[in-house]
């Protein structure tokens, strides 16, 4: 039996769907059952490790990674192609482009600015999406994901469960490894989770008050309640994110990511959210103050009584329009009635 003949006898997945007569689909499922793996549903994992075992020109690879994709989308299963590591595989110009930015990107990483403010905050989500751009994910994959995508293992960041960044994206740069960029990133975010002031967040920026970045720290554990955040979010030109974070757009990344890799990226002047020393009493510093553990939550609740306290507030002053009105025509009667007298 050649390679692609599927002339092996019908498996349960190649029966129930109709599709003995594929060839692509009857190799994979003999495979499969060669290396006791899952034919449907198949993982991202299996299907690259299919590829690598059966070499083959990139415009084979493609139709094999359709034929198998069709499969699954017929029978109502996530399709194992629609993965980065299986799209750079058989994508030659993405696998290009995506070399071409990691090695840019070698040169530029440490000059991104990570403390700061505003600059720190901005340089850190920037070098999350050069780090992704630079795996060779897409502006627009980059901008769907949400923070509980992202994932560690060991040195290595994973993305979505399939997609593996490793450590040494960037080459020998502890401070600069994937795990490392994706901590400064997520320590930021939670501390905006917090509703942290402007003034909180500079005073976590500062560089004289921020210890050394250090790849052995413990990695930030997300809340669940996060999970489904963006990751990579909007922030105004003072520094500000949304209240409820909006993503941000995949045209917005992918100017970002042309800005830092052609030296042209956006130039922010770092200023102070302190008053000035002078204008007053000396500000209380944000680490000396002692918050009640439940401070949001009592101004949500302050913000929803007033907002249930005012909302008839429109009729009642339709109602004194109303009485004002009255009261003029009451007044034009008795002026009236005094002229005829």
């Amino acid at each position: 039996m050649s390679a692609e003949s599927g002339t092996a006898e019908d498996t349960p997945e190649r029966a129930g769907l109709g599709l003995s007569g594929s060839p692509t689909w009857a190799l994979f499922c003999d495979w499969c059952v060669a290396t006791e793996r899952s034919a449907l549903p198949a993982a991202a994992s299996t299907l690259a490790r299919f590829l690598d075992a059966h070499p083959a020109p990139a415009s084979t690879q493609r139709r094999r990674v359709a034929d198998i994709d069709t499969v699954h989308r017929r029978s109502g299963l996530a399709e194992p192609g629609h993965t980065v590591a299986i799209r750079l595989a058989v994508d030659e110009r993405r696998r290009d482009r995506a070399a071409l930015v990691r090695a840019a990107a070698e040169t530029i990483i440490e000059s991104i600015p990570t403390h700061g403010w505003p600059s720190g905050l901005f340089g850190r989500r920037d070098a999350m999406i050069l780090t992704l751009i630079a795996s060779g994910m897409t502006s627009t994959e980059i901008t769907a994901l949400q923070r509980g995508d992202i994932a560690v293992d060991n040195s290595d960041l994973v993305v979505s469960g399939e997609h593996r960044i490793a450590g040494t994206l960037f080459g020998d740069r502890p401070a600069y490894e994937p795990v490392a960029i994706h901590r400064r990133w997520a320590e930021l975010q939670s501390l905006l989770d917090g509703a942290a002031t402007s003034r909180m967040v500079a005073d976590a920026l500062d560089p004289n008050r921020t210890p050394a970045p250090n790849s052995s720290a413990p990695v930030y554990q997300l809340p669940a309640a996060y999970a489904s955040e963006p990751l990579l979010v909007r922030i105004d030109r003072w520094g500000h994110t949304p209240w409820a974070p909006e993503p941000l757009s995949s045209r917005s990344a992918g100017t970002l990511t042309r800005a830092h890799l052609t030296g042209q990226p956006p130039t922010r002047r770092d200023r102070t959210a302190q008053p000035e020393s002078g204008s007053g009493p000396d500000p209380v510093a944000p680490h000396d103050l002692v918050l009640d553990p439940s401070y949001y939550a009592h101004g949500i609740a302050a913000r929803r009584d007033a907002h249930d306290r005012l909302s008839d507030m429109g009729g009642q002053l339709d109602d004194i329009d109303n009485s004002i009105d009255a009261l003029l025509r009451r007044l034009d009667d008795i002026v009236g009635n005094a002229e005829a007298s």
